[in-house]
């Protein structure tokens, strides 16, 4: 034991200090930082547990609230030619005394998250007639939904004759 008599008592304290220093970071470093780690690991797939758990219903919570929008604005995803095409077969079937004057060029807004186009329809009738066509089209149209009906009595250019014209806009929505 003679190595350590040629140190003094604060030269052998500041060894062993260091020593402690050297010796707690070691046992972080390979104990106590991985425990730590492992117990961060195991709250984090605790909680993905929980989160998977409740995913059906998070799920059918989802679909309902895209039935409720879908109600709403319309069915989302459907192409120009197919809204016009069910459009004009919907004013077939349901249409008495009024007829299509003109349709326009489809207006498109594209956004980084969705896509709207804007049908724009004039129909030429009667009053009594272009709102219970309109009413329908609420009601039971599900490609597209109204965004503004205008009425105006005016005479076109087309026939010379004066007559009600209604414009519609409708609209759809693509994601």
């Amino acid at each position: 034991m003679t190595f350590f008599d040629k140190y003094t008592y604060k030269q052998k304290n500041y060894a062993l200090l260091v020593l402690g220093v050297l010796l707690a970071a070691v046992a972080y470093k390979r104990g106590f930082g991985p425990t730590l780690e492992i117990k961060n690991y195991r709250t984090e797939l605790e909680q993905k547990l929980v989160l998977a758990a409740s995913a059906d219903d998070q799920i059918k919570t989802k679909q309902i609230e895209i039935a409720q929008l879908n109600r709403l604005l319309g069915e989302e995803g459907n192409t120009i030619e197919k809204v016009q095409q069910e459009f004009l077969n919907f004013f077939a079937a349901n249409a008495k005394g009024i007829s299509v004057h003109e349709i326009n060029e489809v207006l498109h807004f594209q956004h980084p998250d969705f896509a709207i186009n804007t049908h724009r329809v004039v129909l030429r009738g009667n009053y009594n007639n272009t709102v219970r066509f309109l009413y329908e089209v609420e009601k039971r149209f599900k490609l597209a939904k109204i965004l503004n009906v205008s009425f105006e009595f005016t005479k076109k250019e087309a026939d010379g004759e004066k007559g009600l014209f209604t414009t519609i806009l409708i609209q759809n929505y693509l994601r």
